[in-house]
């Protein structure tokens, strides 16, 4: 794009460079004409009759005085009897001395001819100096795209690249030896990568797995010596603070568990899922849930939000905010879900947060008053908003002592 204004204002340079020398020469021309006229005039004094028939580009008339001290040079218009029109032309201007008379001496060329040359060469070599600039123009670009071929290849080739699909990455040979040393790079690196990937995969299943049996067992030793006989008070209950702490450990293992593998991206299918019907599974679950504490659902989401998402994920955000609500809701109070064309907001009354409202999406953070809490299901939460391109924003009103949660869709 920029060529063509350069061109342009190169031609115009180039005009008006030309224009300078074609004068410089009328001039030089002109100079030498009128060096003949006054030796010729020396030589040969003419007789008044005679003065206007010299030539057509030459004028001598009498002057009373030496009018003039040096040649004058100018641009002008005459009008060309053979031409039948006005032409542009370069006239000079002397008076000569011839005796006791005077002579004034005026000589014209014109330059018509000389300015379209001029222009035609100007114009002639802007065109061919964009042409020029096409040509080279496209044939770096093949020698570019020619030579980029192999680092476009390698870029394709990591874009569809997965690494827990476990294939390995095969990227294209080069001649260009920068381009055979990244590829050589990046498949090393995929192949580190992906072996690193495969053991905290494989470490994170065994140690999920290696924790909840020993808990089951646990717990359902603690079951069995809860129903013996000649149970003492005190006994009874150390068996039930166990059984809470044990139930509390599984679920927090089983959400770590959940956050290594959001972490690590193993949720790769994504469907479109009505968020609208899901709420509805979502409160029909958990009505008895939410009966237990007197509490009820008032909907107002007649927004039909339909996203693309990991449907086991979607379920797990909307039913960590609903049970949020539950739990930390006030008895026989209402858990509001209401929509626009962009959210989706869930709010619950409340006693205001014991910790920083910054800290909230924070994993183990957790109401002290609620031991069974393992402070890791907001951050889930904030985890599955992150890792599916959604908003999620909380806000407390201190005068109706409400918490909402709002998710926003993309």
């Amino acid at each position: 794009m920029v060529t063509i204004p350069v061109a342009l204002a190169g031609a115009v340079l180039l005009y008006f460079l030309i224009h300078q020398v074609i004068n410089s020469e009328i001039d030089e021309l002109l100079s030498s004409e009128l060096k003949q006229v006054q030796e010729n005039l020396d030589r040969h004094p003419p007789d008044t009759r005679g003065l206007l028939n010299w030539d057509h580009n030459l004028q001598i008339t009498p002057a009373k005085t030496a009018s003039l001290q040096q040649p004058v040079f100018t641009d002008t218009t005459l009008f060309d009897a053979l031409e039948n029109k006005v032409v542009s032309v370069r006239m000079l201007r002397a008076v000569h001395p011839v005796g006791k008379n005077y002579y004034a001496i005026r000589l014209h060329q014109p330059y018509l001819e000389f300015q379209e040359i001029a222009q035609y060469l100007s114009i002639g070599i802007a065109l061919c100096f964009m042409a020029l600039f096409a040509v080279l123009l496209f044939i770096g670009t093949l020698i570019f795209k020619r030579v980029l071929r192999p680092f476009y290849a390698i870029i394709a080739q990591l874009r569809h690249y997965r690494i827990d699909q476990r294939t390995a990455l095969t990227l294209p040979a080069s001649d260009v030896d920068e381009f055979s040393l990244l590829s050589q790079s990046i498949t090393e690196m995929t192949q580190q990568a992906a072996h690193r990937y495969s053991q905290q995969q494989q470490f994170t299943d065994t140690t999920s797995h290696e924790l909840q049996t020993p808990l089951s067992v646990l717990s359902t030793d603690l079951d069995l010596l809860q129903q013996s006989a000649g149970l003492s008070e005190a006994d009874s209950q150390r068996i039930h603070r166990a059984q809470k702490t044990i139930r509390r450990l599984s679920s927090m293992n089983q959400s770590l568990l959940l956050l290594t593998k959001i972490d690590n991206q193993q949720f790769v299918q994504v469907e479109p899922v009505d968020i609208g019907h899901l709420i509805d599974e979502l409160t029909n679950t958990l009505g008895d849930y939410a009966a237990s504490k007197h509490m009820r659902f008032v909907r107002s989401d007649e927004h039909t939000h339909v996203i693309t998402i990991n449907r086991q994920l979607a379920f797990i955000l909307v039913s960590n905010l609903i049970q949020n609500a539950i739990r930390h809701g006030r008895s026989g109070s209402s858990i509001t879900i209401t929509s626009d064309a962009k959210t989706y907001a869930i709010s619950n009354q409340a006693e205001p947060l014991p910790f920083a409202h910054e800290d909230l999406f924070h994993r183990f953070v957790r109401n002290p008053a609620l031991a069974q809490s393992t402070g890791l299901g907001l951050a889930i939460v904030k985890e599955i908003a992150d890792q599916s391109g959604l908003g999620i924003d909380y806000a407390y009103s201190a005068l109706a002592g409400e918490h909402t949660f709002t998710v926003t869709f993309p």
